[in-house]
C-alpha cells in the first residue's frame, strides 16, 4: 500500500495594510496610477477613518484591515485566491513539509461549494471512503455555506486521536439520472506523514511508478527510480497519477521530461502577454523509446493534468482511467511582513496543443470507472494488460 503526500501547490502574492502605514501604501501606489484610482483609494481611507473614529465601540484596527483585504480578494470570486493569517500560513507550510495532524484530504471550491479534489492514500480520509467530487456540507455541525477553504482546513485539522464529523453530499450517477446521497462520517485525526513517490516491478517487465504529488525534486527523483527499474528489467512503464492533486509547476515539467523529448511541457498565460512555453529539463534523460501508460481519475488535478495532457498531445503514451478534475490555474506565493500571506491566481496553463484544462480536465484515451464494489483495481489491471500487449 503506497502512502501519498498532501499538497496544495498554492502560491501567494502580497497586499499588506498596517494601520500606521495605510496612507503611505496608497500614496505610493497612486504615483503610477491615475487620479481617478487615487480618489478610489482615498474613498477606502475615508471609510476606514470614519469607522475607526466614529463607530459606537472602539474597533479592532487589525481586524478592520484584515477584513478589507479579505473583501478585496473575495471580490475576485476565485477559490484559489485568498488571505492567509499567520497561523493559517504556518499550517500551509507545515503541510507542504509533509507532516501535520488531520484527516488527509485535499479540497477546493467548485460552484461555491466546498468540494474534495482527492483523499490522500492511506490516510483517515481515504479509509473513510471519501471520494473526489464529494461535497462537504458541514464540519462538526457547522455549515460550510459561505465558508472559505482556509477556514474549512482549519476546522478539519487538529490534534491526533481527536475526531471530526463531516456531512457529505455525494453524486450518484445511474443509467438515466443523477441522484444525490447525503450522510455523515466520523473520522479520527492522525499525524499525516506522507511520501510523494514510490515504485515497484510488475509482471517482470513493467515498471510501476506511483506519484502522489509534485513536490520539491520529484522530477529528478523519478529519473533515479526509472533507472533502478530499468536495471531490474523494466521494458515499459505505468505512471500512476490517480488522486494526485498537483504541486509545483516546474516539477510537473520535469516529470514530463522523463518520458518525452518533445517540448514544451505546458504553456502558461498570464493576464497580459502571449502563452509562454515551460521547457523540458535537458538534464533529465528521457525513456522515450519505452511504452508508457498514465493512470488518472477525478482526483488527478493541476500538475497531474499537465503531465497527462503533454503525454496525450505528443502521442507518447496511453491515458487510462477517468476524466481529470480540471484545475488549470497557476498560483504564486509571497509571504507578508507580519507572517501572513496572500494566495493569488496569476496565470492559467494549456497543453502543448493549446487545450484549456481549467474546468475541462483531460479526457482519458480509454475510460475505465473504478468499481468500489470489488477489491480489484480494474484501471491498473487494464494498464498492465495494455502494456503487456505492446511489449509482446
Amino acid at each position: 500500500m503506497f502512502k501519498s503526500k498532501k499538497i496544495l501547490g498554492v502560491v501567494l502574492i502580497v497586499l499588506m495594510l498596517f494601520a500606521a502605514g495605510v496612507t503611505g501604501f496608497f500614496l505610493h501606489g497612486a504615483e503610477a496610477n491615475s487620479e481617478e484610482e487615487m480618489n478610489r483609494f482615498q474613498k477606502l481611507l475615508v471609510v476606514f477613518n470614519l469607522v475607526r473614529n466614529n463607530y459606537v465601540e472602539e474597533p479592532d484596527v487589525d481586524r478592520l484591515l484584515t477584513g478589507a483585504i479579505d473583501g478585496m480578494l473575495e471580490a475576485l470570486d476565485d477559490p484559489y485566491t485568498g488571505y492567509l493569517p499567520p497561523r493559517e500560513y504556518d499550517d500551509m507550510k507545515t503541510s507542504m513539509e509533509g507532516e501535520y495532524g488531520g484527516i488527509g484530504i485535499i479540497i477546493t471550491m467548485r460552484d461555491d461549494q466546498l468540494t474534495i479534489i482527492s483523499p490522500i492514500e492511506g490516510t483517515p480520509g481515504d479509509r473513510a471512503d471519501l471520494r473526489a467530487e464529494d461535497q462537504i456540507m458541514a464540519i462538526d455541525g457547522t455549515s460550510t455555506d459561505g465558508m472559505s477553504m482556509d477556514d474549512a482546513v482549519d476546522l478539519m485539522r487538529g490534534e491526533e486521536a481527536t475526531k471530526v464529523v463531516l456531512s457529505i453530499k455525494r453524486m450518484i450517477e445511474k443509467e438515466d439520472e443523477t441522484e444525490f446521497e447525503e450522510f455523515e462520517v466520523e473520522i479520527i485525526r492522525e499525524l499525516i506523514e506522507v511520501e510523494h513517490l514510490s515504485f515497484e516491478m510488475k509482471e517482470d517487465k513493467i515498471g510501476y511508478l506511483r506519484m502522489s504529488r509534485f513536490g520539491e525534486d520529484v522530477g529528478h527523483d523519478l529519473a533515479v527510480e526509472i533507472e533502478k527499474l530499468e536495471a531490474e528489467g523494466a521494458e515499459g512503464f505505468i505512471l500512476d497519477l490517480r488522486n494526485n492533486p498537483g504541486g509545483l509547476l516546474p516539477e510537473a515539467a520535469k516529470v514530463v521530461s522523463n518520458f518525452t523529448e518533445q517540448g514544451p511541457a505546458v504553456y502558461v498565460q498570464e493576464r497580459e502577454g502571449d502563452k509562454q512555453g515551460i521547457p523540458l529539463d535537458p538534464t533529465i534523460k528521457s525513456v522515450e523509446d519505452k511504452p508508457l501508460i498514465v493512470l488518472v481519475n477525478r482526483g488527478s488535478a493541476s500538475g497531474s493534468e499537465i503531465v497527462a495532457g503533454a503525454i496525450q498531445d505528443n502521442e507518447r503514451g496511453i491515458i487510462i482511467g477517468e476524466q481529470t478534475f480540471g484545475k488549470g490555474s497557476v498560483q504564486s506565493v509571497s509571504p507578508l511582513p507580519d507572517g501572513s500571506a496572500v494566495k493569488m491566481t496569476t496565470a492559467r496553463f494549456y497543453t502543448p496543443t493549446g487545450r484549456k484544462i481549467d474546468q475541462a480536465g483531460v479526457e482519458p484515451d480509454i475510460t475505465v470507472e473504478f468499481d468500489l464494489e470489488t477489491e480489484a483495481d480494474e484501471q491498473l489491471e487494464l494498464a498492465i494488460e495494455e502494456l503487456l500487449n505492446k511489449l509482446d
